[in-house]
């Protein structure tokens, strides 16, 4: 026999063996149970699909235009059909071993496994019908067997790469959500997509590499086999970022070498993100400004929202030049020509000053007058700056008689009027300005002119505020101003609302302020003592706000000296004791220095007093943040000591505990003390142990964290 024939019939013979194989590992899937040597030939599958690919669509190539290439097609043709049909069973047995290891699910590869197979058994069929010259069913089988080719790999890559992996080039940022940076949250908004892109398709339901799902935030805090995705206790080694740091040729490194990697940018945002506290509900704009994750974060919405202008950018030293503590000239992006204007200080306001601005007139799109005392001739010095587009007249005071300046704005697509005394005239303009896609008029107008004014810029956004067809709309909450949380003699606090006619009801014993249970707010509160204010706003025609909440910490008396029995935690240990008396307040991100965190052992201090002490009551300023294991303590427990006595417990408490996810909350817990000659005082916080059920941490230790005593 030549040999060009022995070789053939081994290939042949192997194509039979493979398939036999192959139909009992497809029957037997499900309780395979794989030797080492065999994982190894599982893990070429990425390696061997490759060459039957290739070798396909050239048989295919010979098949269909055998006089194009000059050579004897029919031997080529047959040597490359069964090569391919030998390779491509071997990349089918492998992908059989690859699917039976741990983090596979069979509904998710199936897809991807049967179009697998029809190529080998159709393939094999295209074969067996050219080698007995029924050529016109060859020709159809090969043209579904190249079909075939095209959708496992298209299958074979989503499920390597992520779903969207063959298109996502082509799909419109227009398609995707859309948010401003002030809306934003960190990660639902510059964080989750990353992870979506470059990590959710081998960490998602259906596919759990490593016991890891990283499709949801609970799943991304209870972690995997090699333990928490992200430790809110020790944030720099949590998993994600210890695998992503890892070298590209490490077998550790994430994502695994073959896929999609991450940018520099990317990189660097998980890695800020993480090590600012890994908030998972925070806003951006809660964010340190100067801190390298709002940095990036800002270059991540400029790219995005960026505009090009044909303008020219002004120099620094002009825009240096522009800038005092009243007004403020910023570009509106990093490295963006336009410019933004914001005046402040209503007192010190000066309508000339607008004229300062004509050396960047060309360079001027944003202009922020809220609450400046702007007059109607006014108007024609802002229509000398062509090229704005947000213009916000919010509360000016101007009525609106000289709006028709403005109309040859034609850049103008942002103007806000609230708050104004606009006349029926200034509506009248209204309607002329055609190029608006947002105007807010929120006024005391009636409903007709709101109307009139909708249909004549059926295109713009009109919002109008309160228009009393019967519907009832909620008030927004009240702001509480205040300049200190902490005092030592007094503090005073200031209720405002952006509609001055409503009332604010509020309340001083941390209950809710409604129609029965309240204090009508009329001017500055002053409090001397621990407090928790509540407020709410009310109006006729309205229902009533959600609540506003503050609280707030006397404390009249320091003890003379005090130890911690136990150390905090090393991540969270600021100044060690002296943290719980410097009197600055810690908020909600409880990595910035001002809190201590305890885990393995209870919060536990005496205090001592050089002189005895008549005292009315201590209070203790924890934080709960549930998703980063932070509860409120188990157990609050205080004991006195006295002139005459020994040690004696006068309080404990059970604080109530959180029986879901809820947003981060600042917490006080306070013990009556009413007591004289008071030499000493102890107390113990115990973290809560086990945690409960529900959460993703379920049976590890909580914490807790405190930032400040208050003794009064």
């Amino acid at each position: 026999m030549p040999k060009n024939q022995k070789i053939f019939a081994i290939l042949e013979n192997s194509l039979i063996a493979l398939h036999g194989l192959i139909l009992i590992l497809v029957i037997g899937q499900d309780h395979i149970q794989l030797p080492s040597f065999l994982e190894v030939v599982g893990r070429m599958h990425p390696l061997l699909l490759h060459f039957p690919i290739v070798m396909l669509f050239l048989a295919a190539l010979l098949f269909w235009f055998p006089d194009a290439l000059g050579v004897n097609s029919r031997n080529a043709m047959k040597w490359l059909l069964l090569s391919a049909l030998f390779f491509t069973g071997m990349t089918v047995l492998a992908g059989l071993f690859l699917s039976v290891e741990d983090g596979y699910v069979k509904e998710d590869f199936e897809n991807h496994q049967w179009t697998g197979l029809l190529v080998f058994w159709l393939g094999t069929l295209w074969y067996w019908f050219w080698a007995k010259e029924k050529l016109s069913i060859a020709k159809g089988l090969s043209l579904v067997v190249l079909a075939l080719v095209l959708a496992t790999g298209h299958l074979g890559a989503s499920l390597t790469h992520g779903e969207d992996f063959l298109f996502a080039p082509l799909k419109s940022e227009r398609y995707l959500p859309q948010v401003s940076f002030e809306e934003a949250l960190a990660f639902d908004h510059v964080i989750k997509p990353i992870l979506d892109q470059k990590c959710i398709s081998c960490h998602k339901e259906g596919k759990v590499k490593g016991e890891l799902r990283m499709d949801e935030v609970q799943y991304i805090l209870k972690g995997g086999e090699m333990g928490p995705a992200i430790d809110m206790q020790d944030l720099e080694n949590s998993q994600i970022l210890i695998h992503i740091l890892y070298p590209l040729e490490d077998e550790y490194h994430m994502p695994p070498k073959g896929k999609p990697q991450l940018t520099e940018t990317e990189l660097a945002l998980i890695q800020s993100w993480i090590l600012d506290s890994a908030h998972f509900e925070k806003k951006l704009t809660a964010y340190n400004p100067e801190s390298e994750f709002i940095a990036l974060s800002k270059e991540k919405f400029a790219s995005k929202d960026i505009k090009s202008y044909s303008f020219e950018a002004a120099s620094t030293k002009t825009i240096t030049g522009l800038n005092n503590d009243y007004r403020k000239v910023v570009a509106i992006y990093p490295d963006s020509p336009g410019l933004r204007v914001t005046f402040f200080g209503k007192n010190q306001f000066n309508p000339n000053t607008i004229d300062d601005l004509k050396k960047v007139k060309e360079q001027v799109v944003e202009l922020n007058f809220q609450n400046m005392p702007l007059k109607d001739e006014d108007l024609q010095k802002i229509a000398n700056y062509p090229n704005i587009e947000l213009l916000n007249l919010n509360f000016t005071g101007i009525e609106g008689n000289n709006l028709r300046e403005l109309k040859n704005l034609k850049n103008l697509t942002h103007l806000s009027l609230s708050g104004n005394p606009l006349s029926e005239a200034a509506f009248e303009s209204l309607k002329d300005f055609s190029q608006l896609k947002n105007l807010y008029v929120w006024t005391n107008k009636n409903a007709d002119a709101i109307a009139s004014l909708k249909s004549h810029l059926p295109n713009t956004n009109i919002e109008g505020g309160f228009q009393d067809n019967g519907t009832l709309y909620q008030l927004n909450a009240p702001q509480i101003e205040f300049e200190k949380s902490i005092f030592t003699d007094n503090a005073e606090v200031t209720l405002k609302h952006p509609i001055g006619t409503v009332k604010i009801f509020y309340t001083l014993d941390n209950t809710m302020p409604d129609s029965s249970n309240h204090q009508v707010y009329s001017g500055p509160i002053s409090l001397n003592k621990n407090t928790t204010l509540r407020a709410r706003a009310f109006a006729d025609g309205w229902l009533g706000s959600t609540e506003k909440q503050a609280v707030f910490f006397s404390s009249k008396i320091q003890p003379d000296s005090y130890k911690l029995t136990f150390p905090p935690s090393e991540s969270y240990k600021g100044n060690g004791a002296l943290t719980l008396f410097d009197l600055e307040k810690g908020d909600e991100d409880f990595g910035t220095g001002k809190w201590l965190g305890f885990q393995d052992t209870p919060f536990e201090i005496q205090m001592d007093f050089k002189s005895p002490q008549s005292l009315q009551n201590i209070a203790f300023s924890t934080l709960a943040a549930v998703g980063s294991y932070i509860f409120p303590p188990s157990k609050v427990e205080v004991w006195i000591k006295t002139h005459n006595t020994d040690w004696k417990l006068i309080d404990t408490q059970k604080p109530e505990q959180p029986t879901g996810n809820r947003d981060r909350m600042l917490q006080m817990f306070e013990t009556n003390i009413n007591q004289s000659e008071v030499t000493a005082i102890k107390a113990k916080l115990t973290p809560v142990n086990p945690l409960p059920k529900w959460h993703p941490g379920a049976g590890s230790k909580g914490w807790v964290f405190i930032d400040e005593i208050l003794i009064n």
